[in-house]
């Protein structure tokens, strides 16, 4: 890749999937090329056709793309804008911002999101773990030290809400400095990408809960973590049981679990045991399905919806997958 000019142009930055958060590659993007004098035109596929325009000749574009099921919408961006730079684990693993001459701790344009009003960043990068259906080893590498919470609040007037993308929040060194500033600075903390819960023990479960920890949205109380395999059991419940002594109620803990990866594209008798686990427990068991088919994706919808609580997998699988059809919703 060619590192961004000094001179002036029109640049495009289009978001081709996600939008429940901002896209933080797109936003040091657009921070640097504002820097440099471009003017930016700002696009979402929800929102905007990925087709030229009458008037569309931007002097350079670039994209994002966070799944791999937008790898079309990606192709087609390529035919209509030929020379445009595509990073994002949907597209190109590789890709690193430094390649065409962004840092990757640089500023951030949150003018992209104006309705956002929160603030966005990582303490640290990489994981402890290997896992084989993870992509954060392969993009991220080991361990690493980001920021500090106070640099990623972007001050006054904002709310001091910080959503972190953290992969290992617990696995970088400095992670107790870390808790006492979000503690002392008042903030409130939303561990979007989830912590690993197998890797923490006491002290770590009383300083989550010491927290004012929350959802993406900063409406309620939430942590997020993950039970991606049958094989954990043991310590995720011991670790979880922690967080609970400490104060964290098991209905603020909601548990991603890993669906269509063990017994193969469908859904398992492992993937059963895991939901029926946690739901006893009293956690908010959220399949992430490996593979998106309709049994899958039902699964999910199941879940999420907490129709699983009205009735049975077989019922609502029965029912094609559709609530409605069975007097839900």
């Amino acid at each position: 890749m060619t590192p961004l000019s000094m001179s002036r142009r029109s640049v495009l930055i289009f978001q081709v999937d996600g939008g429940a958060v901002p896209n933080l590659a797109l936003m040091r993007i657009a921070a640097e090329e504002r820097r440099r004098g471009s003017d930016i035109e700002f696009r979402h596929a929800k929102r905007h056709s990925v087709r030229r325009g009458m008037f569309d000749a931007p002097d350079a574009v670039y994209a994002s793309a966070i799944f791999e099921r937008s790898k079309s919408t990606c192709e087609l961006l390529l035919r209509e804008f030929p020379g445009a730079i595509i990073g994002g684990s949907g597209w190109n693993e590789q890709a690193k911002l430094p390649d065409i001459g962004i840092e990757r701790s640089g500023l951030l344009d949150y003018s992209l999101y104006p309705e956002w009003p929160h603030s966005i960043g990582f303490t640290q990068r990489g994981c402890r773990l290997a896992c084989p259906f993870c992509k954060v080893p392969r993009m991220e590498g080991k361990i690493q030290k980001e920021a500090k919470v106070e640099q990623i609040w972007r001050g006054e007037p904002w709310p001091k809400n910080l959503l972190l993308l953290d992969n290992d929040f617990f696995g970088e060194p400095t992670w107790r400095s870390e808790i006492d500033a979000i503690n002392q600075g008042g903030f409130k903390i939303c561990w979007n990408q989830g912590f690993n819960v197998r890797l923490i023990g006491d002290e770590e479960a009383a300083a989550i809960a010491s927290t004012n920890y929350r959802n993406a949205d900063f409406t309620r109380r939430r942590l997020y973590t993950a039970w991606d395999n049958r094989k954990d059991e043991k310590r995720l419940f011991r670790n979880l049981e922690a967080l609970v002594k400490y104060g964290v109620k098991p209905d603020e803990i909601m548990v991603y679990i890993l669906v269509g990866f063990w017994d193969g594209p469908t859904l398992g008798p492992d993937d059963l045991y895991r939901h029926a686990k946690l739901r006893e427990f009293g956690c908010r068991p959220y399949p992430m399905p490996f593979v998106r088919n309709d049994e899958l994706r039902g699964f999910q919808r199941w879940c999420a919806r907490r129709d699983d609580l009205k009735v049975s997998w077989q019922v609502f699988k029965a029912a094609n997958y559709r609530p409605e059809k069975i007097g839900l919703h």
